[in-house]
């Protein structure tokens, strides 16, 4: 009886209240999505838009591999290279892209 008692003193003491408890698994860390630095075509449908920014003229170039789209936007110092896509998608759907003439565009108008 005596050694009953002294043994369940030293569990407390030791801090060992993990009985029956369950183990957590630790779930995978995933790795954040990355922003993509070539885009999909809006007249051809290819994946080959290719988009480069000038910060000291405040100007992006805007290239498709495959059907040779070239146009300059002209864009804010803070824009990236996914919003100046974004600008010019919206150029193509409004009409202000012509296809078809073979030469490079320019738009200044933000």
């Amino acid at each position: 009886m005596y050694l009953l008692k002294k043994l369940k003193k030293q569990r407390k003491s030791k801090g060992d209240n993990k009985m029956g408890k369950k183990y957590k698994k630790k779930l995978p860390i995933k790795p954040p999505k990355k922003i993509p630095t070539v885009f999909q075509c809006p007249n051809c449908g290819k994946k080959s838009v290719n988009v480069e920014i000038d910060e000291n003229r405040g100007e992006a170039t805007i290239t498709c591999g495959n059907c040779g789209i070239n146009v300059k936007i002209e864009i804010p110092s803070i824009f990236t290279a996914v919003d100046a896509y974004g600008r010019f998608i919206d150029l193509y759907y409004s009409g202000g892209i012509k296809v078809g003439e073979g030469k490079e565009h320019e738009h200044k108008n933000w």
